[in-house]
Order: C-alpha cells, then structure tokens, then sequence
C-alpha cells in the first residue's frame, strides 16, 4: 500500500475532483431531462453515465492498494478545478434563464470536449480492471461527443465551427 505523502494526497484530491466534475456534468444533464421532456431519454441516459463515471473514480482508490497507482500520471489539478468552474458557470446559466434545446445541445458539445481536455490521465499498460475502469471513462467522454454531435445533426442543427 502507498505511503501517505504529499504527492498520494494531492493525487487523492484529483480524484474526489474528478467524482465531483462527473456529478456537476450529471446534474447538468439531469436538468435538461427536465427542461426538454421531449429529449429526455437522450439526456438522461448521458446523466447516467456521468453517474457511472464518479463511481468509477471513487473505486480508482483501490489501485494504491494492488500498487498500480504510482503508474498513473494524472492531469494538473488546474485543469479539473478550472472545468468544474466551468460546470457551476453553466449550472448558474440554466437557472437564470431558459435556453433553446439548440444552445443546451451546444453547452453539452463544449463541456464534453473540456472534459475531454480535462481528464488527460496516463495510464500504464495493465490487466488491472480499476485501471480498465479509467480508460472507459475516457472512452465514454470521447464517446458522448460523438453521440451528442450525431443528435445535434439527427435534430436538424448545424455543428458548432
């Protein structure tokens, strides 16, 4: 098991950043659920697998435990911190004023993608499922920028440049 040092608390930081940057992009989903019923599975499905995604970063504290956890390079502290910034930014807009489903579709594209440029960990070459759990999160963010660009396009909408 990992020694407490200074470096495994900051790292243990990112990690509760990241459950918490998952679950802002959830709630955010969860509010469009309500706000575009007509849209709602496709919004609810994306809620869920944000969900899905903090749960994974919560069992990621298991690989101190199996010893993989030096192996990985997480991404700067900054780059989460500034992207649930980001999150409580769009949280405030939804609630003061209504947006088209146009726009909701657009703020999702964008915080898709920083989410994306957020979670930049690097992961060694493991069978380690915890470490298989890291890169479907990855994948799966990867993922909703396609099926969100695919709506968008299904919905008549042009993509953003």
């Amino acid at each position: 098991m990992e020694q407490i040092t200074p470096e495994y608390v900051a790292r243990q930081k990112i990690l509760l950043d990241c459950v918490d940057l998952e679950i802002a992009v959830s709630l955010i989903y969860r509010e469009f659920t309500r706000l575009y019923p007509a849209e709602s599975d496709f919004w609810m499905q994306l809620s869920l697998e944000e969900e899905d995604h903090a749960r994974l970063y919560l069992a990621a504290d298991l690989l101190q435990v199996t010893g993989e956890y030096a192996g990985i390079r997480f991404p700067p502290a900054a780059y989460i911190t500034k992207t649930l910034a980001f999150t409580e930014q769009i949280k405030d807009q939804v609630r003061k004023c209504p947006f088209s489903l146009h726009d909701a579709l657009d703020i999702a594209l964008k915080l898709e993608k920083t989410v994306a440029e957020s979670i930049v960990f690097e992961l060694p070459e493991s069978s380690d499922p915890v470490i298989a759990n890291l890169r479907k999160i990855i994948s799966d963010t990867e993922a909703h920028i396609d099926r969100i660009s695919r709506f968008m396009l299904e919905k008549g909408y042009i993509l953003p440049g």
